[in-house]
């Protein structure tokens, strides 16, 4: 008779316990994900915080959510060395009206927007037989704005005599504005060479230029080979580095961006097929670069716009004397201002 009375009670304190986590557990708890920063250059290490309420008498013996970090951003140590880990497992008990804050140190590796839209969380009973879950809503997002290549980074362009070359990322030089006279590595045009410091040193000497662009710029960006995309980006970034701060300069792009984006530079284009893809205003390099930098992260895809038709049209108003366009992993470009 004793075993069966205790048999009952066991049962009922099962079932009772059961029924109020089911009935209550996500009563008066709140989850909320958030970015320490909502706008970050890739490179950057920031810090995404969660905080779990909980506010009842009753505790929580096991919780459980599971966070991603995404394709842009990656955990890192304190360091700031990427850890070989695509997700954060988090394991919790909550008391009575406890609060429990935690925080992970991440860095911006690639462009583009992150979202943390919803986390679903799991609860279980204190016997482990009962598992709920139930998806949070969080709503919270962090911009990675592309970054310039480094200085010593190459990137190739197509030079005016033909074939490539390989020169430091985003270099533009100007003829007129020598810097230095250095000695020449083969790997620069002939053009560069200067033959007066060459016959004094018996060695061949060139001319490193400063660099510049020219006033009224239009840069076209390609991205319909989607292998260069993410270096075209990069390297449309590395170009506001070469640009005058009092330069004007246009945007078009085969590229597409969200519906709802709204860029205070954009002006959305339609070719004669319908197809949308990216124009800007005429904007100053030196009051926009920010907004410039915000609009190549948030592109998303490519239209079906023929980029070069475009540029045609643009060249033949004749408003631009520098065109530089950005393809295949190079740099290409026409005009006057703009030397190999």
């Amino acid at each position: 008779m004793g075993i069966f009375v205790a048999f009952v009670v066991i049962a009922a304190v099962i079932f009772i316990q059961r029924f109020v986590y089911v009935k209550f557990a996500f009563t008066n708890l709140s989850f909320i994900y958030y970015f320490s920063q909502t706008e970050v250059n890739e490179g950057d290490i920031f810090y995404i915080t969660e905080e779990i309420e909980n506010k009842k008498y009753l505790p929580l013996p096991a919780v459980s959510t599971i966070l991603e970090a995404g394709d842009c951003l990656h955990f890192s140590d304190n360091g700031g060395n990427i850890i070989e880990q695509k997700n954060a497992f988090c394991f919790y008990t909550i008391g009575m009206y406890k609060k429990i804050v935690r925080t992970w140190r991440v860095k911006a590796t690639k462009r583009g927007r992150v979202n943390i839209d919803n986390i679903t969380v799991n609860i279980k009973d204190l016997f482990g037989l009962v598992a709920i879950a139930k998806d949070f809503s969080c709503d919270s997002s962090v911009l990675v704005l592309p970054s310039a290549y480094n200085k010593d980074e190459t990137v190739e362009f197509t030079n005016s005599a033909g074939g490539t070359l390989v020169v430091p990322a985003g270099y533009y030089s100007d003829p007129f504005n020598i810097v230095k006279i250095t000695e020449y590595t083969y790997n620069e045009p002939l053009n560069k060479i200067n033959w007066k410091a060459s016959a004094k040193t018996q060695s061949l000497m060139i001319n490193e230029e400063q660099p510049a662009v020219s006033d009224r710029i239009l840069v076209a960006l390609d991205v319909s080979e989607k292998y260069y995309a993410e270096k075209n980006i990069k390297i449309c970034a590395t170009l506001l580095r070469m640009m005058p701060e009092d330069a004007e300069a246009k945007f078009i792009s085969n590229a597409t961006l969200p519906e709802d984006y709204a860029n205070i530079l954009l002006n959305r284009g339609n070719d004669q097929n319908g197809e949308k893809y990216i124009q800007t205003r005429e904007f100053n390099i030196s009051g926009h670069e920010r907004n410039y930098k915000r609009m190549l992260a948030e592109i998303v895809d490519c239209s079906k716009v023929d980029i070069d038709k475009s540029i045609e049209k643009l060249k033949k108003s004749g408003f631009y004397n520098t065109i530089i366009t950005v393809k295949g992993g190079r740099v290409c470009e026409t005009g006057k201002t703009i030397f190999f």
